[in-house]
C-alpha cells in the first residue's frame, strides 16, 4: 500500500471543499441563560454633620455642668454630635426575657447587693431569694465515717475498750507488727478484682498476743482492720517463769511443720523473724524454734500462735495423771531437782 494515497484523496477533494465554503454557514446555537442576581450593597455611609448648637436646653446643660468641668461636658456633647441619629434609630433593641440582662444602672451612688462587694465596715445582708433555709441533713449510716474520726486510728470509739477491758491510752502502748502484707486478685467475668490482705499481731509484752486479718480495697484500710482485729483478738498465752514456753510443742498448719522447744534462761530467741516478733510482743526471751517444709508466713503466724494456745501445762499433767504437781516438775525442797531435768 502506498504512502502518499491518503495525501492523493484529499489533493482530489479540495475543489469541493472549497465550493462547500462559499456557502452560507449554518445559524449558531445560541443558549439563554438566568441572569445573576446583583449583590446586595451596603448602605451608602451618610455624612455625619456636627451641629452648630447642642442638642440640650440650656437648663439641662447647666445642671451636668455641676458634675462635670468644662473640657468633660465638652467632651461628651461632641461625642453625642458624632453618633448618626440613623444609626442610633436603627439599632436592635435587646430581648426582654433575656436572662442575661443586667437592669439598667442609673444610680451608681447606691450598693447593688449582687453586682457590688459590700465595704467591710458595713454589715452585709444577703438577700432573700425565696430559698428555705432547711438544717443540713445527719449521715446516720455506720458505715460513713469522717476524717475527724479516722485521726484516733484503730484506737477509737468505746466498742475496742469494752472488749478488751483497756482503756484507749493503754491500748497505744501495745506492740503492733505487720506479719503479712499483699495484693490478692480474683479474677471473674466482669474482670479482675483486686483487693488488699493483711495479717498483723498485737501483744503487750506481758503475756497477751492476738492475731488479725483484714482485707479491703484499699491498703490502708486492710491495715488498719487487722490491727482493730489483732487487739480485740487478745488472749493470755501461758509462760513458764514469765520468761519461755511448757516444754516442747509440735504443731502442722497446712504444710508448716513447727516444733517450738523451751530454753533456759539466756538462752535468747533463736528462731526466724516472724516467730521473733511474735516471741518479743507476747514478753518470751528464752525459745529455740524449727519449721520444717512450707515456710509461709501466714502459715507460719498461725501454727506459732496455735502451738502457744496447746501448751502441756503442768497442772493439767498432773491433774490427768492424779498426782501432785510438786510430782510432776519434780522439784522439791525450796526448787531442788531430785529426779529428771525436765523442763516442766
Amino acid at each position: 500500500m502506498s504512502v502518499t494515497r491518503p495525501l492523493h484523496r484529499l489533493l482530489a477533494q479540495t475543489p469541493h471543499l472549497l465550493r462547500a465554503s462559499t456557502t452560507t454557514p449554518p445559524p449558531i446555537r445560541t443558549f439563554t441563560t438566568t441572569p445573576t442576581p446583583p449583590l446586595p450593597r451596603r448602605r451608602p455611609s451618610r455624612p455625619i454633620s456636627l451641629p452648630s448648637t447642642p442638642s440640650y436646653t440650656p437648663s439641662q446643660i447647666e445642671k451636668l455642668s455641676e458634675h462635670y468641668t468644662p473640657q468633660q461636658l465638652a467632651t461628651l456633647l461632641t461625642g453625642d454630635a458624632a453618633i448618626d441619629p440613623y444609626d442610633f434609630d436603627d439599632r436592635q433593641p435587646r430581648d426582654a426575657h433575656d436572662p442575661y440582662k443586667l437592669a439598667y444602672l442609673t444610680d451608681l451612688s447606691t450598693l447593688d447587693p449582687l453586682l457590688d462587694f459590700p465595704p467591710d465596715h458595713e454589715k452585709y445582708t444577703p438577700p432573700n431569694l425565696g430559698h428555705p433555709k432547711q438544717p443540713l441533713p445527719v449521715i446516720t449510716d455506720p458505715e460513713v465515717s469522717f476524717p475527724e474520726e479516722e485521726a484516733a486510728g484503730v484506737y477509737r470509739g468505746e466498742e475496742l475498750s469494752r472488749l478488751t477491758g483497756f482503756s484507749a491510752a493503754q491500748l497505744k502502748k501495745f506492740t503492733i507488727r505487720s506479719m503479712v502484707f499483699h495484693r490478692v486478685v480474683n479474677q471473674t467475668r466482669m474482670g479482675k478484682i483486686q483487693r488488699f490482705y493483711a495479717l498483723n499481731i498485737a501483744g503487750n509484752g506481758n503475756g497477751l498476743l492476738g492475731i488479725g486479718e483484714g482485707k479491703s480495697a484499699e491498703p490502708g484500710d486492710a491495715g488498719q482492720i487487722a490491727s482493730y482485729m489483732a487487739l480485740r483478738n487478745l488472749e493470755p498465752i501461758p509462760r513458764y517463769e514469765g520468761r519461755t514456753i511448757h516444754g516442747k510443742v509440735k504443731v502442722k498448719i497446712g504444710a508448716v511443720e513447727l516444733e517450738l522447744r523451751s530454753a533456759p534462761p539466756g538462752y535468747g530467741i533463736r528462731a526466724s523473724e516472724p516467730i521473733f516478733e511474735m516471741c518479743r510482743a507476747l514478753g518470751i526471751q528464752d525459745l529455740s524454734a524449727k519449721i520444717s517444709r512450707s515456710t509461709n508466713r501466714m502459715n507460719v503466724v498461725k501454727a506459732v500462735m496455735h502451738g502457744l494456745r496447746s501448751q502441756k501445762l503442768p497442772d493439767v499433767i498432773a491433774r490427768g495423771r492424779g498426782i501432785k504437781l510438786a510430782d510432776v516438775r519434780k522439784v522439791y525442797y525450796n526448787g531442788a531437782n531430785m529426779g529428771s531435768s525436765s523442763h516442766f
